[in-house]
C-alpha cells in the first residue's frame, strides 16, 4: 500500500509537468493564443496532490514560480505567423492591406490608360506632321507649277484629223503614207484589206494621210488616183471633189470600193464611159481583179473587157460579167455627185442604203 501511495504522486507530478511543457511550446508556436491545459488527462475534480520536485531545494518556499519566457519569434515560421508579424511590425490591419492591393490595382489601370492616351496623342502629332510636310510641299510646288505654265513652254495641242467619211463606218483605219512605200500603195491596201477583222456586214474605211504632227493632213481623191496609177479621164479630173472614200464591207468575203464625189452628173457620166478602156486595169491590183483571159473561158471570144447596162435598186449601172454570168466589176452614179465603184451588187446596195440614211440625218 505505501508503494502504491508514492507512486500515485510521481505520476501526477510527470502528467503536470509534461502539459506545462506542451503548454510552453504551444505557446512558442502560436504566441497570440494563450496556454490550453489538457483537460482530458487531468480531471477539474481531482484533488490536488503535492508532488516532490525532481529537484530538492533545501527550503521550499523559496522555489521561484516557473517562468514561461515568450520567444518573439515562433520555433516553426509559417505563412500565418509571418503576416501576422508583419500587421504587428506595421501597425496594420487586414483593411490597410486591402486597400493597399486596391491602390495597385488602380495604379495599374492608370498607367495602362496613360499609355493608350500616349499612344493616341503620338499617331495625333504623326499625323499631323505629315499634314504640315505635305503642306509645305504643295506651298513649294503650286507657285512652281503656275509659273511654269504661265511662262514655260507650252505644249501644242495635237488635232486628230477627220477622216471625213461620207457614209457611216463601222471600224476605221489611218495609213499615213511617211511609213509605207508610196510606189506600192495598191498593194499596200490590198493587205489591209485581207488582214482587216471586221465581222458579217460591217463596213470599214480605211483613210490616208500624210505629214506628222499637226502637218498631217489627208490625202486629196486626186492624189489617191494618181498614186494607184489611174488614168483619169480629164472630164472627171474637172469635177472631181473632195472627200472621197475607200474601204470594204464584209459580205461573202472582204468586197472593196471606191467612192467618189463630183461636181456635175452630166460631166462625170460622160467621162465614166470614156473611162472604161482603162477602167478595169487601173482597178486590177486594188480590187485583185482576174486577168482578162480568165475572165472568159471561150477563146473565141475577145479578151477585151466589155460593159454592159444594168439595174441594181433602181440605179443604173455598167457591168462586168464573167463566162458565167456573174457581175465580177462595176459602177454607178447613184446620185447627181456620187460615183461608186466595187466588185459585188451586195456592196453597192449596202452603200446605197447608207448614202440614203445620211442624206435623212442631214436634212
Amino acid at each position: 500500500m505505501d508503494e502504491e501511495q508514492k507512486t500515485e504522486p510521481k505520476i501526477i507530478e510527470e502528467l503536470k509537468e509534461k502539459a506545462a511543457i506542451e503548454s510552453q511550446l504551444d505557446s512558442y508556436i502560436n504566441p497570440s493564443e494563450a496556454p490550453k491545459t489538457n483537460s482530458n488527462i487531468i480531471p477539474e475534480q481531482t484533488p490536488e496532490i503535492k508532488a516532490e520536485p525532481l529537484i530538492k531545494i533545501k527550503d521550499e518556499s523559496e522555489i521561484p514560480p516557473p517562468e514561461i519566457k515568450k520567444q518573439t519569434r515562433p520555433i516553426i515560421r509559417t505563412y500565418k505567423s509571418d503576416v501576422e508579424e508583419t500587421i504587428q511590425a506595421g501597425h496594420i490591419s487586414s483593411i490597410n492591406i486591402a486597400l493597399a492591393e486596391n491602390k495597385k490595382m488602380i495604379g495599374q489601370e492608370r498607367k495602362t490608360e496613360v499609355g493608350t492616351k500616349k499612344q493616341g496623342i503620338n499617331k495625333i502629332i504623326i499625323i499631323i506632321s505629315l499634314i504640315l510636310v505635305f503642306g509645305g510641299a504643295l506651298t513649294i510646288f503650286i507657285p512652281q507649277l503656275l509659273i511654269n505654265m504661265q511662262f514655260g513652254p507650252k505644249k501644242v495641242p495635237v488635232e486628230t484629223i477627220s477622216s471625213q467619211p461620207i457614209i457611216t463606218a463601222d471600224l476605221e483605219e489611218e495609213i499615213n503614207l511617211d511609213t509605207i512605200n508610196q510606189n506600192r500603195l495598191s498593194t499596200t491596201l490590198q493587205e489591209r484589206v485581207d488582214e482587216s477583222s471586221t465581222q458579217l456586214g460591217q463596213l470599214e474605211n480605211i483613210f490616208l494621210t500624210e505629214g506628222t504632227s499637226t502637218n498631217e493632213k489627208l490625202v486629196t481623191a486626186s492624189e489617191f488616183l494618181q498614186l494607184i496609177n489611174a488614168d483619169v479621164p480629164s472630164q472627171i479630173e474637172l469635177t472631181l471633189k473632195d472627200p472621197y472614200m475607200f474601204g470594204l464591207y464584209n459580205y461573202n468575203g472582204n468586197q472593196r470600193f471606191l467612192i467618189l464625189k463630183v461636181g456635175d452628173y452630166d460631166t462625170a457620166f460622160s467621162g465614166m464611159l470614156s473611162w472604161e478602156t482603162d477602167l478595169w486595169q487601173n482597178f486590177k491590183e486594188l480590187f485583185e481583179l482576174p486577168d482578162n483571159s480568165a475572165l472568159y473561158s471561150s477563146s473565141s471570144l475577145s479578151t477585151a473587157i466589155k460593159f454592159q447596162d444594168y439595174t441594181i435598186d433602181n440605179k443604173d449601172c455598167r457591168v462586168v460579167e464573167d463566162s458565167s454570168g456573174n457581175i465580177v466589176f462595176l459602177y454607178s452614179i447613184i446620185d447627181q455627185n456620187t460615183i461608186v465603184i466595187t466588185t459585188s451588187v451586195n456592196t453597192l446596195e449596202e452603200i446605197i442604203n447608207r448614202v440614203s440614211k445620211a442624206r435623212v440625218v442631214t436634212q
